[in-house]
């Protein structure tokens, strides 16, 4: 089942259960879902619990994985949140987790160097932690571990460092894989075929991005968007450009800024509208349709929050690759010049290199004023 399609059970088992009483208040939801596969709810009310087992056919509690972190007297539908006692294992994991999301906005904030020192010091953590919890939290420590080693991937992608990209990309993987856990296995192999489209391999990147997609029903929508993001851009390195824009197309119903209140810094909670669109620019440039990149660039650029600098400057240097595309060097080099200056301040090694590569491109032009004076600033240290 969906998670969607989990709760319309876990409801109608209520509903059944009750009959006659007002339990509106008790319904859950697919979020409610992803929590308790996340283990954020780890002991919900009895009667959710009850329900929880009729849908799966569990005999217990414990088949479900589910326990109670200190025993409580409530009644049957209570189903408030569980205070983590300062020092236990629960406190910790609660804490690393937040710890996090914080990490994610020192990305966005100080740049992918800076944040991976804190993301490589905490992934040391885990590892040790991974050997002393105890074996009720240990799926918790173990999609943790692999929610920072995806982020690893991540990090070292943006440094242009690919081997360590690749090597983190596959323990995240290996890890999520323990544990069966949907959403980080697809986010895994999300980020193993950016790796590959990135390298040029654009067949094998295709194909991990349906292998991705075979989780599509169990993975909240802006992860759904990001995955057919990934999927259009590699289909369009294949020369199927009609078959990406229809992928785009249905992104656009899985959008981040469709589904407002996603906590900032969850997977694929950058992908929104506009950032697509990016997207359909960067198929249309591999289309050779260089005038129209530049249309659908233009419109899409104001869509992406100024927070964002790497997929700004990113999106600024496939603007500029499609201006030297369509014989417009000045302004590739102007385009190129203003992500220049956004990339070093965001540490984005990735886009530099894709900044020298234009440089190489446009070297011919050197008479002319802003590309002589892009590629003087490209000379100088970052």
């Amino acid at each position: 089942m969906s998670r969607g399609e989990l709760a319309d059970a876990v409801n109608a088992t209520l509903d059944a259960t009750y009959s006659g009483r007002d339990i509106a208040a008790h319904y859950v939801d697919f979020r409610w879902i992803g929590k308790l596969e996340r283990g954020e709810h780890r002991w919900p009310s009895e009667a959710r619990r009850a329900a929880l087992r009729q849908a799966l056919g569990a005999a217990t509690d414990a088949d479900l994985d589910l326990y109670s972190p200190r025993r409580s007297d409530g009644g049957l539908l209570v189903d408030g949140p569980v205070e983590a006692r300062p020092g236990s294992w629960d406190e910790t994991i609660h804490l690393l987790r937040e710890e996090w999301h914080l990490l994610v906005q020192n990305d966005k904030a100080f740049g992918p160097e800076y944040a991976l020192t804190g993301v490589s010091r905490q992934l040391a953590t885990i590892e040790a932690l991974m050997h002393e919890v105890p074996q009720t939290l240990r799926p918790a420590a173990v999609r943790l571990a692999a929610q920072y080693a995806e982020s690893a991937a991540w990090l070292n992608q943006s440094l242009n460092d690919r081997h360590a990209g690749q090597r983190w990309a596959q323990q995240a993987l290996s890890w999520a894989q323990q544990i069966a856990d949907p959403a980080m296995t697809a986010w895994a192999i999300y980020r193993s075929s950016q790796q590959r489209l990135a390298a040029g391999q654009f067949t094998q990147a295709a194909e991990q991005a349906e292998v991705a997609l075979h989780y599509d029903q169990k993975l909240p929508g802006p992860m759904r968007a990001a995955l057919r993001v990934q999927h259009a851009h590699a289909l369009a390195g294949t020369g199927k450009y009609r078959a990406a824009m229809r992928v785009l197309d249905d992104a656009h119903h899985w959008a981040a800024d469709r589904r407002p209140g996603k906590h900032e810094g969850e997977h694929g909670s950058y992908c929104t509208s506009g950032y697509i669109e990016v997207y359909r620019g960067a198929c249309l440039q591999l289309a050779q349709r260089p005038t129209e990149a530049i249309a659908v660039l233009d419109e899409a650029l104001p869509a992406i929050p100024s927070r964002h600098r790497q997929d700004f400057a990113s999106a600024l240097l496939t603007k500029a690759a499609a201006h030297a595309a369509a014989s417009q060097p000045d302004l590739a080099a102007t385009t190129a010049h203003r992500a220049l200056h956004i990339a070093r301040r965001a540490g984005s090694r990735r886009v530099l290199v894709g900044l020298d590569q234009l440089g190489a491109a446009i070297r011919g032009y050197q008479q002319l004023a802003h590309v002589r004076a892009f590629l003087d600033d490209l000379k100088e240290a970052p």
